[in-house]
């Protein structure tokens, strides 16, 4: 039998991984859908060791995005930019002239919060969260109703059944299920698939 060098399996199992770990603490843009699904960013940095800034609510010009990145500064227009990820690790996505946060960028539904942006600190109570979602990166963002979600998959009827047994109202459709560690909405749909 043959005997296996460990230094050259930690160093592929490393090597598999590094894509992943490079994505962790990374902060960038995504230009499309597909750099979105890939992971892959532009005008990437890592956080931890270098510093950048992304300015995506210029005053005036709202479409724009300005990436200041290795000592240049970039301008982007936002409707031709797909979103960034930033230096807390937090993903987000230009839509519409809107910036949504994306609650979950590696579940197969994505579910995405949006806050008005235009309204002081002090009435932040006033003006909740508004919840949407997309069946895939490519789609649009939809508003998070049982309907919608129906819609989206109108062959899956295990997984209409999975939510109306499961969500009486459409506002507990955010809800992050922390024993199966994702959000509920997908893990309906996970067992919907079974």
């Amino acid at each position: 039998m043959k005997k296996r060098n460990p230094i050259l399996i930690l160093a592929g199992i490393l090597f598999a991984f590094s894509p992943a770990m490079a994505q962790k603490d990374s902060s960038g843009i995504y230009r499309t859908a597909t750099d979105f699904q890939q992971r892959k960013l532009t005008y990437a940095i890592n956080y931890k060791t270098e510093k950048h800034k992304i300015r995506r609510n210029i005053l005036l010009k709202g479409g724009e995005i300005k990436v200041r990145h290795n000592g240049r500064t970039y301008t982007l227009d936002k409707n031709a930019t797909y979103g960034f990820k930033d230096t807390n690790g937090k993903v987000f996505r230009f839509v519409g002239g809107k910036e949504y946060l994306l609650l979950n960028p590696d579940e197969p539904i994505l579910l995405y919060e949006y806050k008005h942006i235009a309204h002081s600190p002090r009435e932040t109570d006033k003006y909740p969260p508004e919840y949407y979602f997309s069946k895939d990166a490519f789609s649009a963002p939809q508003p998070l109703t049982k309907s919608n979600l129906k819609a989206a998959f109108p062959d899956n009827h295990k997984f209409h059944d999975g939510l109306d047994a499961a969500m009486a109202y459409d506002s507990g459709l955010h809800a992050y299920d922390s024993f199966h560690k994702m959000y509920k909405v997908n893990w309906i749909l996970r067992n919907a698939g079974k």
